[in-house]
């Protein structure tokens, strides 16, 4: 297992030139090893969001049908960012992303403590922005055991390089 979540063991590609990034469209730019959801990441994004007893009230949360170990699909959506930082292979030196966009984000399935989740992500888009490039990918979050993942969605970030 890796070291960091959502690591990839040893099967990360090559460094891709954001100049570069267009040649990749259509292509897997990674895949993620496993990642266990804890009950203590969990406790943690909740308190970090107000989404705790301190700071909310949390009775229809913890008896709801579904049950209070049911993920919350924002704290899903928050896993791409490290999923992304730690192996998306598109980069150049000085060059920084942000937030671009959000768009059909879907949560087919749900994700429950101590169940693994792996994110496979495409490069669908690259555009040019006045800015810097736009860069979009389509991402789906895995269930373990699951046919139905629990995470799907387009994610687009204004990368800007020293050369913009």
């Amino acid at each position: 297992m890796s070291s960091i979540a959502f690591g990839m063991r040893g099967k990360m590609q090559p460094t891709i030139p954001v100049e570069e990034a267009h040649l990749h469209i259509g292509k897997e730019l990674f895949s993620t090893d496993w990642l266990t959801i804890s009950e203590d990441r969990v406790k943690q994004f909740r308190w970090s969001t107000f989404a705790n007893g301190d700071d909310a009230d949390m009775e229809m949360c913890l008896t709801n049908p579904v049950g209070y170990e049911n993920v919350d699909g924002f704290m899903l959506v928050s896993l791409l960012i490290t999923a992304h930082f730690n192996n998306n292979p598109i980069n150049s030196p000085g060059a920084f992303g942000l937030n671009y966009a959000l768009e059909n984000f879907r949560f087919p399935a749900p994700v429950f403590l101590e169940q693994r989740v792996k994110v496979t992500v495409t490069l669908t888009d690259v555009r040019t922005h006045a800015k810097g490039t736009l860069i979009t990918t389509h991402n789906v979050m895995d269930l373990e055991g699951s046919e139905r993942p629990v995470l799907v969605g387009d994610w687009t970030n204004l990368i800007v390089t020293d050369s913009q």
